[in-house]
């Protein structure tokens, strides 16, 4: 005869602690040994099991598995785990402490899993992290068990470094999971915006020069399949479009996925170099329409994750990154932090410059550090590095010019100098020197307007709004209602949240020009259409 004793182990000041039937047994865990036979023991309530099946965190966040978890059809789930896994029935079963045909029942679909008590068996066997375990309604781990810990050959040395390669594949998987297991209502990732020195000593990392990627090893895609990944991240920047391109942003995070899984199993380092610098590109793509949308936790998190990615890839890719410090400078002055956006730019201004960045690309990171200093009033310092931009951009060439800052020309230099002019206006108490400012925003953004590309939509609404701000500075309302109304029409096209933010502005700033019948009907039909239902928008850009 066999008896089955179910035990409850638990792990107490370096003793475990083992419930049975008949009371408690408690033991030094060397003593016991239980450490040595079941190293996963360690804050487990409920069935001993001897063999674990842990799943890597990018099977987790893969669309097929994330369907199966919201229909709570646990047949497809372990049909997937055999897929992707090469688990065999008897090793499910082990794992899920079920014997051989029951699993081979729930497989075929002959059996149902309905008990919460079954589907907890399966996610402790499976070692399910917590945001899937909320899916199917179960509650977290005791343990709180996350990404961090999937992955039982994954050291915590090697997992500890934030800019080593296996913690940043595990942390690209988790943060894509929470994305994509997102609900309408709720912001992508969460969390709060890092600010200050947590955010700069952290990216001062960038600096360092990465660990070497492994040597020879058996891939799983071939040169074909890998130009395909690399063409269809090419037609993903120009995700502006994506209107008209059917571009959405789970799609992004869908692909962001499943390269990660590619990355995540063993590739030659040629292979795994471009499958970074992949990764890097579409986190950046998401960061920037997460900022769009105006959910700058999450935004941050992806560019975060760009950097990281990028960081990887290779020296050879190493200017890339430069553009994502651009990105989060700029990030950092729309949220009213101007002194974190200038020590960005200072650390981005120092990785070009050892890597020989092209005139243009040093005249976009003076513009932004010229940009932090008009936010932070400092009128001199904004000329001086205002005055470096243009001869920069003027003395360079389009050699060598990188894919992510071809945007940067002679237009957005003059709109951006116009917007940063009515900024430093905005603060003067002067009324002479705040319409000098004003009159220089004026032909600045006027300038931006005659050499922007007519393609170019979004930073022409964007051009226009920020006229019609300057306008208002200098008593003009007729024609800020007439600009603006001008942007609105644009951006009734585009979709974009950036813009509507903007007009959000102006809005709230032609309310002291409400008696002027042109602005009055502007603000109207912002109120009834473009604005509708967006009174509550505080950030201020």
């Amino acid at each position: 005869m066999v008896i089955t004793v179910h035990l409850n182990v638990h792990h107490e000041d370096g003793r475990f602690r083992v419930g049975t039937p008949y009371g408690d047994v408690t033991s030094e865990s060397r003593n016991l040994g239980i450490q040595q036979r079941y190293p996963q023991a360690v804050c487990v309530n409920g069935p001993l099991r001897s063999s674990w099946l842990p799943a890597p965190p990018t099977f987790w966040s893969r669309a097929d598995v994330l369907e199966a978890l919201e229909d709570q059809d646990a047949g497809a789930l372990l049909r997937l785990v055999r897929q992707y896994l090469g688990a065999s029935q008897q090793m499910v079963g082990a794992a899920i402490d079920m014997a051989q045909p029951h699993v081979s029942g729930i497989m075929s679909g002959k059996r149902q899993v309905t008990a919460l008590r079954t589907w907890q068996r399966i996610a402790e066997g499976l070692r399910m992290p917590n945001e899937p375990r909320r899916i199917l309604g179960l509650a977290d781990s005791c343990a709180g068990f996350s990404y961090r810990d999937t992955e039982a050959e994954v050291s915590q040395s090697s997992s500890g470094d934030l800019w080593s390669a296996p913690r940043t594949v595990q942390d690209i998987a988790e943060i894509t999971l929470r994305d994509l297991m997102k609900r309408r209502d709720a912001l992508a990732v969460g969390g709060a915006l890092v600010v200050g020195a947590a955010l700069t000593e952290t990216l001062e990392h960038w600096l360092m020069p990465a660990s070497r990627l492994p040597g020879p090893r058996g891939g799983t895609i071939g040169e074909s399949e890998l130009r395909r990944i690399e063409a269809a991240t090419v037609a993903l920047r120009h995700w502006d479009d994506r209107w008209r391109l059917g571009i959405r942003r789970k799609a992004v995070v869908g692909q962001l996925s499943e390269v990660g899984e590619l990355v995540d199993t063993p590739q030659p380092a040629g292979v795994q170099s471009r499958l970074f610098a992949v990764m890097a590109e579409l986190s950046k793509i998401i960061a920037s329409m997460s900022y769009d949308e105006g959910d700058h936790p999450t935004a941050q998190r992806y560019y975060t994750a760009s950097l990281r990615a990028i960081h990887q890839a290779g020296p050879e890719h190493r200017l890339y990154g430069v553009g994502v410090l651009a990105d989060m400078a700029r990030q950092m002055l729309d949220v009213k932090r101007p002194q974190d956006a200038l020590d960005i730019s200072r650390l981005a201004l120092d990785s070009a410059h050892a890597h020989q960045a092209p005139a243009q690309v040093l005249s976009l990171l003076r513009t932004r550090e010229g940009w932090a200093y008009a936010r932070m009033g400092r009128a001199e310092a904004f000329h001086r590095t205002v005055s470096q931009a243009e001869d920069l951009l003027g003395s360079g060439s389009e050699d060598g010019f990188p894919h992510w800052a071809r945007n940067f020309d002679h237009a957005e230099l003059s709109g951006v100098v116009g917007a940063r002019y009515r900024d430093l206006a905005s603060e003067q108490q002067d009324r002479v020197v705040l319409r000098k400012h004003a009159e220089l925003s004026a032909i600045y953004i006027n300038q931006a307007l005659q050499l922007r590309d007519s393609e170019k939509k979004r930073n022409r609404a964007f051009d226009l709004v920020g006229l019609g701000r300057t306008y208002l500075l200098l008593g003009e309302p007729t024609e800020a209602a007439r600009v603006v109304r001008q942007a609105a029409s644009i951006e009734r096209t585009l979709g974009s949240g950036r813009v509507r933010r903007r007009l959000h502005d102006w809005h709230r700033e032609a309310a002291a020009f409400h008696r002027d019948p042109s602005v009055a009907e502007v603000r109207d039909e912002l109120s009834n259409t473009l604005l509708a239902g967006q009174s509550d928008v505080k950030e201020s850009v």
